[in-house]
């Protein structure tokens, strides 16, 4: 039968001081399950610190993109009050060339709408295009109140019932409607001060707010209002003021 200790015996470097100890088997096997559970216990600590690290360091990292999330967010609201005052100070712009602003759907279409009749008007030449083909009827006059002649402040271009009438330049429809003299009439806005009107039409082709090109057709002659023959009154009007149309427009109208 084996037996059940185990004998240890420590014998020093000069041989003397010999220690002899003795251990039983039982106890060896426990100290060898201690052993490896300790090992376990040390591997399982050294996984959880690594996995620890891993959490922290992860955290660190959405840390930093939180904080340049906070920073980009208050790049756009910056940006927004930007776009905001460049918005406002595109429609004061617009108003002092004599643009009408157009009110805007988002703030994408503030920027680009008022923007871009705005270069419109800064590049667009004045409104010097004949409007319909005819002949004049009658000339500009400022008149004299002294002598009870009243003012004509266009130009008569008496043509065919249903003529196509053109823009004269580039611009904006500013104004579409009926007056007692005018008739059927539509306004231009073409920046730079500059504004046009088409009276007496049987009918508009365009509406309010309605971008044109020079040459464009904006209406069809007639004689609405007080008329007494189908033609186009054309009134050029910068500042404020009446112009004579034919220092803008070259030659004779085309004829029909």
């Amino acid at each position: 039968m084996s037996s059940r200790y185990t004998r240890i015996i420590l014998i020093g470097d000069d041989e003397q001081g010999v220690r002899e100890f003795t251990i039983s088997h039982r106890m060896v096997w426990f100290l060898g399950v201690m052993g490896v559970l300790l090992a376990l216990a040390l591997l399982f600590m050294l996984l959880n610190y690594g996995q620890v690290l891993g959490e922290a360091r992860q955290s660190r990292n959405l840390s930093t993109q939180l904080e340049d999330a906070r920073h980009q967010l208050a790049g756009v609201d910056t940006l927004q009050a930007e776009l905001q005052t460049m918005a406002a100070m595109q429609q004061q712009l617009l108003h002092m060339l004599g643009i009408e602003p157009v009110a805007p759907d988002s703030l994408g279409a503030a920027a680009a709408g008022p923007l871009g009749r705005l270069a419109g008007a800064v590049m667009a030449p004045p409104p010097d295009a004949w409007p319909c083909a005819g002949y004049i009827t009658r000339g500009f006059s400022e008149g004299a109140v002294n002598q009870g002649e009243r003012p004509h402040l266009g130009l008569d271009v008496a043509g065919p019932e249903g003529e196509p009438i053109l823009a004269a330049g580039d611009g904006v429809v500013a104004r579409v409607g009926e007056d007692p003299f005018l008739g059927n009439f539509v306004e231009i806005q073409h920046g730079m001060g500059y504004l046009t009107v088409y009276g007496h039409c049987r009918q508009v082709a365009v509406t309010r707010a309605a971008q044109v090109r020079r040459g464009q057709i904006v209406a069809y002659m007639g004689a609405t209002g007080e008329a007494s023959a189908s033609h186009l009154h054309f009134e050029i009007w910068h500042n404020g003021m009446a112009v004579d149309p034919r220092r803008f427009l070259e030659g004779e109208p085309p004829t029909p």
